[in-house]
């Protein structure tokens, strides 16, 4: 099973994942990257769900990023 992702654009074109991703050093970027690419394939095995939305855990450095599919 496969799923698509969806990137949040807001009216003026903006995408605020997109200006996430820009911030982060370069390795953590790459981690965020190969984790969507994980949830695209359907590999969801580090996603916690509650209430229908999932957060993929990055467990890595000194703070933890999520990212949150969502089923609707």
């Amino acid at each position: 099973m496969s799923y698509q992702i969806k990137e949040l654009l807001l009216d003026d074109g903006g995408s605020p994942f997109a200006q996430w991703l820009g911030s982060l050093e370069a390795v953590a970027a790459a981690k965020v990257r190969v984790a969507v690419s994980r949830m695209e394939q359907g590999n969801l095995s580090s996603v916690e769900w509650f209430r229908g939305i999932g957060e993929y855990k990055i467990d890595w450095g000194p703070a933890c990023a999520s990212i949150s599919p969502r089923t609707v």
